[in-house]
């Protein structure tokens, strides 16, 4: 009866009715099939679907003519059951630590001035709120990785959607019109790449692939690694060759010389093969991958944009930092002097004025509102109490890391996710990526479970040490055949 009733919706061109029940029943073999919750495969889902997907996968709405989003709706549906969960358990989903409490005074400053500005800007507020409201993931992903099952099917997710973003970059980038057009659900691209989030992503895939290598010393993973490293380096976007950096650094501190070694070794061979093609006549000595990498870093502190690059490739970044220092001095002088404390708002545009100082003479539509760095943005909606909050969060991320990284617990993954969450906020304070979706639910997501498995490692370690001590202990003095007779 449920098939006649669908087949006819369908017929009629109505597709509330099969979707919904589509859903169900897909929900449904997927928790049979998995073994897993169904808020997990859920939370999953997103990863994968954000990373691949990409900008493709966040425009996709699932009810049609509404705005229901999938972070959204995943968020809901996640949170909901939280909520139920944390209800019948009587506690918070909260832990006591500062990473915590740092988090939950992020979302509680961002959301203490939303009614207001919702009645001022209305939509647009909403939007911009998204930048608080994604912070939710964290507790999410922080309360379901909360079994060794949950914690390896989040790691999976995140591996291998990391790696296959590899060779899907490549093919995006030379078969554009077969993602936008052919490879297509209702007009929207299933996969439109945003190439500075890819980059990112492609650095996260980096730490997740050379750290299951030193698991499984298995030879495809260190071939994924060397392949995320030459993605990075080749990519246009700058932020995420920096994030990769300030994750090399966080292990050179941590005494972790596995991911130094390999990138040390794999500029060694690059530039021998470098060399000998320039020997050979086979290479320019002017125009090569090697120069044009030295001019991507160098523009990297040409803050004025004065310096003259030889490369075409290179040539606008410093334009590129120009634009950036202008829009980030307007938005810091018109919040100090119009709200320093509290901010502009969500809502605010937070581009008019920079628009009129950059683009005095330009009719162009300019969409953006983020000023490319999540430390302005969070200024400029609220001011400099909200900045604290999010400094705080950075400060208790610095000092989880400096522990995780100090102190060898479980197999190390926890490690590994503190490290891409610093290569995702690196990438933020230069780029539009903890404002949407793409980049934020990732991020939160990373967060949360770095946690999880921060404190789940200990305990995991401190059961194993025991049981083994136990069955030591048994082997060294066993019992009498008279001793286990007498125990109940």
């Amino acid at each position: 009866m449920l098939a006649m009733v669908v087949g006819w919706e369908v017929a009629g061109g109505s597709y509330g009715l099969p979707v919904t029940v589509g859903a169900i029943a897909g929900a449904t073999a997927l928790v049979l099939l998995l073994r897993l919750p169904l808020d997990v495969i859920v939370l999953g889902a997103l990863l994968v679907g954000y990373i691949v997907g990409n900008r493709g996968f966040a425009q996709f709405s699932l009810v049609p003519g509404l705005p229901i989003l999938p972070a959204e709706a995943g968020l809901a549906l996640c949170l909901g059951w939280l909520v139920t969960q944390s209800a019948f358990a009587r506690k918070l989903p909260l832990r006591r630590d500062a990473l915590n409490a740092a988090v939950a005074l992020w979302i509680a400053v961002g959301s203490a001035r939303i009614l207001p500005d919702a009645r001022a800007h209305g939509a647009f507020a909403l939007r911009d709120f998204a930048t608080i409201y994604y912070a939710l993931f964290f507790f999410v992903a922080q309360a379901q990785a909360n079994t060794p099952q949950a914690r390896a099917f989040f790691e999976s997710c995140l591996r291998w959607a990391a790696v296959i973003i590899i060779p899907i970059s490549e093919l995006f980038r030379r078969f554009p019109e077969f993602f936008l057009g052919t490879f297509a659900v209702g007009g929207i691209p299933v996969i439109f790449l945003k190439g500075d989030l890819v980059a990112t992503f492609m650095a996260v895939g980096v730490l997740l692939a050379h750290h299951r290598w030193e698991t499984t010393r298995r030879a495809g993973w260190l071939i994924a690694a060397l392949l995320g490293i030459l993605g990075v380096l080749n990519s246009e976007n700058r932020a995420s060759l920096l994030g990769l950096v300030v994750a090399s650094v966080w292990l050179a501190l941590g005494r972790r010389w596995g991911l130094l070694r390999l990138q040390l070794i794999a500029a060694a061979a690059g530039g021998l093969i470098l060399l000998g093609g320039i020997v050979t006549g086979l290479v320019p000595a002017r125009d090569n991958a090697a120069v044009r990498l030295y001019e991507r870093v160098a523009s990297m502190v040409d803050v004025t944009g004065a310096r003259s690059y030889d490369s075409p490739d290179v040539e606008f970044k410093g334009d590129n930092n120009r634009f950036r220092l202008v829009w980030w001095q307007t938005v810091a002088g018109e919040t100090i002097d119009n709200g320093p404390w509290l901010g502009l708002g969500f809502g605010y545009d937070l581009a008019a004025t920079f628009l009129q100082r950059y683009y005095p003479d330009s009719d162009d539509e300019f969409s953006t509102r983020s000023p490319h760095s999540i430390l302005l943005t969070a200024f400029g909606r609220t001011g400099a109490v909200g900045l604290a909050a999010l400094l705080t969060v950075v400060a208790a991320m610095a000092w989880r890391t400096w522990r995780g990284l100090r102190e060898k617990t479980g197999d190390g993954i926890a490690e590994v996710y503190w490290l891409a969450a610093w290569v995702i906020l690196t990438s933020a304070c230069f780029g539009v990526v903890l404002e949407g979706p793409m980049g934020a639910v990732v991020f939160w997501t990373l967060l949360g479970l770095a946690n999880a498995a921060s404190v789940a490692a200990p305990a995991e370690d401190a059961m194993a040490g025991s049981t083994g001590a136990n069955s030591a202990a048994d082997l060294r003095s066993p019992a009498t055949v008279d001793e286990v007779a007498a125990r109940p």
